[in-house]
């Protein structure tokens, strides 16, 4: 997909609100369920500090105090779970085997009577949330202040909650997964109508069809209403503008009649000078009508619409009509064309290939020669003709409109013009040089046709 694709944004941005979405609610998830280890200790904390206030006897020594906790993590060396008794006058301690010869160091509570939750290091670097309570007992000796704390090391249900959190994130993963899948899906079905106007576009872009037709989406359908009507306007202008051409050359057909008329008049009672400016004009206006009208059916084009025309079959059927008409039966016609297909519109082919060849049989002597080479990037045809030739300065203005070479020939010039306006509409060029015969060489080159 392309950087300004309008599916890769929708994707990228499916994909960046799942993302943070899937993150938040990780987070959140977490963070409820490290809240709810922390409650679940803390209650626990409480349940065993109350076991061992219930198992304080006021005659009985702090060192042989044994209260009914039955967890073996409390009797195992550094087994993660601790209580401890201190008594805060004469400083005796009780403790559990689980201390060993380790004495937490308990927190004052800050509410006497309460029990008060703190963080604080423990045997061997562990780390452990302690509940501590300050305790005032009866003694036969007198009133005794105890600290009754029970702790618990943190990494025991950190390791849980490692867990839990790795679960979470798999589970997340998996179901981002499937949210990007269903954006992907949601995008390729939404977009389909888009591929859809797209290749319809590229039907008229390649003359296949004239108008989008078919199904679309409401949101759509006002583009391709406007598509459409802008084709339509498109047709009836050119339309309009060629039939102005052929009303414009039709209405001047009876001028053209009466001035031909009228030099034949003039010719026949003498007056030759006349008559033969009469026929030089008329000559040249039916060759400037037969110019535009020659332009107007050319067929209008952009870069993308790509059309596709067999150049090998154009010049064999060129050459057949040519050697049948006006000076073609006097010629010798030699073809060598070997298989080509060019990206031009055959009917605007036949056009160029046969102003060329008029042009050539015009001007031939005895032989016209003609070409046709499949090249790489460009196809070519090279139009050769044993006339008389030109000069170098005569040859660059070839091609300029209404320029005359030769005002002793009929003709005003126009066909090398109309062959340069239809190469240019086409992206092709026209090369014009000295045969080897001694007379002209036209070489045409032309985009070759797309590969199918």
């Amino acid at each position: 997909m392309k950087l300004h694709s309008l599916r890769l944004r929708l994707l990228a941005g499916a994909g960046l609100w799942i993302l943070v979405a899937l993150l938040l609610a990780g987070v959140a998830i977490v963070s409820i369920f490290a809240a709810t280890v922390e409650r679940d200790q803390r209650e626990d904390l409480l349940a065993s500090l109350d076991r061992v206030l219930s198992g304080i006897d006021s005659e009985v020594s702090l060192a042989d105090l044994s209260p009914r906790l039955s967890d073996p993590r409390y009797t195992a060396p550094a087994g993660g779970l601790y209580w401890q008794v201190v008594d805060l006058d004469s400083g005796e301690l009780g403790q559990s085997r689980s201390l060993w010869d380790t004495e937490i160091r308990a927190p004052e509570p800050a509410t006497a009577g309460e029990p008060t939750f703190a963080h604080v290091p423990g045997p061997q670097g562990q780390m452990l949330s302690i509940a501590t309570q300050d305790v005032l007992i009866d003694a036969a000796t007198g009133p005794r202040r105890l600290r009754v704390s029970v702790a618990e090391d943190l990494s025991l249900r950190g390791h849980d909650l490692r867990r839990f959190a790795t679960d979470i994130a798999t589970a997340l993963l998996a179901v981002g997964a499937a949210l990007v899948f269903a954006a992907w899906l949601q995008v390729y079905l939404g977009l389909r109508p888009l591929q859809a106007l797209q290749r319809a576009v590229e039907d008229v872009v390649q003359g296949r069809t004239r108008r989008l037709d078919g199904p679309y989406p409401e949101e759509v359908g006002p583009v391709v209403h406007e598509v459409n009507a802008l084709l339509t306007s498109h047709e009836r202008a050119i339309q309009f503008a060629r039939t102005r051409a052929d009303d414009l050359a039709h209405g001047l057909k009876t001028p053209l009649a009466v001035l031909t008329a009228t030099a034949g008049r003039l010719r026949a009672e003498g007056d030759t000078g006349n008559a033969e400016v009469l026929e030089l004009l008329s000559e040249e206006m039916a060759e400037r009508i037969d110019y535009q009208l020659r332009l107007a059916q050319l067929r209008m084009r952009s870069a993308e619409h790509v059309l596709t025309a067999s150049l090998d079959h154009v010049l064999l059927r060129s050459v057949t009509v040519m050697r049948k008409a006006g000076r073609g039966p006097e010629l010798f016609w030699k073809l060598d064309a070997h298989p080509a297909s060019v990206d031009m519109d055959p009917h605007d082919l036949m056009e160029l290939v046969g102003v060329l060849l008029e042009n050539a049989a015009k001007w031939a002597r005895t032989e016209v020669e003609v070409v046709c080479r499949p090249g790489g990037e460009l196809a070519e045809f090279i139009i050769r003709d044993d006339g008389p030739g030109l000069s170098d300065e005569d040859i660059g203005k070839l091609g300029k409109r209404g320029g005359r070479l030769d005002e002793e020939r009929s003709g005003t010039g126009f066909g090398i013009s109309i062959a340069r306006e239809i190469l240019e509409l086409n992206g092709g060029t026209l090369s014009i040089g000295r045969s080897k015969a001694g007379g002209l060489e036209a070489t045409v080159r032309i985009p070759p046709a797309p590969a199918t």
